[in-house]
């Protein structure tokens, strides 16, 4: 048995609250007190979240939270058995890249009569989750920090019967199945700041990224790929300005003295794309009523509503940063914004960007 191993396995057998001090450990194991404490750096690394308490010794507070394709699948059977297939990995460059190179291998997802092609069906419904991404992205080319053990990371990949007609509606869906699961999943009322980043205790604790794949023949955008991350916990690749914006659920709880509930990423995760398939679905057979349901439902968890904020160009499109009052957000998902001389305008996403800290 592993060094590593033999450590795990004794402090595995403590009492609920016990401690097992690095004499003991060293003793049991029989092994240098160097090597436990590199075991313990060890199984650190590995996601288990262990105590070291002065003159107490160590302790196991909680177990690596895994992503597990199998009970992912098992908690959305309904879908699973309508299509959705699911991939894990330990790490990925980033969940949508391996997404479209998916969709690449596919080509066309339908044929002209709308149905799936035979590729298109095994690609339709992918889900890729990844323990951790390498290049993970966010919108205007942003980087996404994602390491181990610090949040979720997963892409949807998704082709509706009639192409994507309104990419915005997909991001909002998106932005309003994470704050759904963390409600349901952490019991924390979240807040979207336009038009796809989620707020919790005043900071961004999930980024979306959604991404067309364009049918060349047929001019419509045949697919679409959801990227979302969710910080869970406190991420220790963080430091400087950037700290006084991103944060965690973890970091949120801990401000009202409250402890992580017991749930684990797969539970999150699967909650996030059980709402996102039935959102995705009611788009695709036109259903009105559910589409203003969760129109009117994003404009109640808008933070920005109200608000005084910096409305900025996109990089490569022309124009000057001017100050507005967000009015609302329109049934195409549009920015309605007041400018200072009253003009009313409505904001597309691909035209603006709204940075976290441009509003007060």
């Amino acid at each position: 048995m592993s060094t590593k191993n033999q450590v795990l396995e004794a402090l595995l057998s403590l009492k609920k609250g016990s401690f097992l001090s690095g004499e003991e450990l060293a003793s049991s194991c029989s092994l240098s007190r160097t090597a436990i404490w590199k075991a313990i750096r060890s199984l650190q690394e590995d996601g288990y979240q262990i105590e070291a308490v002065t003159n107490r010794g160590y302790r196991i507070l909680s177990l690596p939270d895994k992503l597990d394709a199998n009970l992912i699948s098992s908690n959305l059977k309904e879908y699973v058995a309508s299509g959705l297939k699911v991939f894990v990995f330990d790490e990925l460059d980033s969940t949508n890249s391996e997404a479209k190179r998916r969709a690449v291998e596919v080509g066309a997802f339908r044929d002209q009569a709308g149905r799936l092609t035979e590729k298109g069906k095994t690609a339709h419904l992918s889900l890729f989750a990844a323990e951790s991404q390498t290049g993970g992205k966010g919108r205007l080319g942003r980087t996404f920090v994602s390491p181990k053990n610090c949040g979720l990371y997963f892409s949807l990949l998704y082709s509706p019967l009639g192409g994507v007609k309104n990419p915005a509606l997909y991001t909002a869906a998106a932005a309003l199945s994470v704050t759904r699961a963390i409600s349901k999943i952490y019991g924390e009322e979240s807040q979207i700041k336009w038009v796809n980043d989620v707020f919790l205790a005043g900071k961004k604790v999930s980024g979306i990224l959604v991404e067309g794949i364009a049918n060349f023949e047929s001019g419509m955008i045949d697919a679409v790929v959801v990227g979302i991350g969710i910080n869970i916990r406190k991420n220790p690749e963080l430091s400087g300005e950037i700290t006084k914006i991103a944060g965690s659920i973890e970091e949120a709880k801990s401000l009202k003295d409250e402890n992580m509930p017991e749930q684990s990423k797969n539970a999150l995760i699967s909650e996030v794309v059980k709402n996102l398939i039935d959102f995705y679905g009611a788009f695709e057979s036109d259903d009105e009523k559910a589409k203003s349901k969760m129109i009117e439902e994003y404009r109640s968890l808008s933070m920005l509503t109200g608000k005084s904020v910096s409305v900025n160009p996109v990089a490569g499109l022309s124009g000057q940063s001017y100050k507005a009052t967000v009015k609302d957000v329109d049934e195409e998902m549009r920015l309605v914004v007041e400018c200072q001389d009253g003009k009313i305008l409505r904001l597309n996403s691909g035209e603006v960007s709204l940075h976290s800290y441009d509003f007060v």
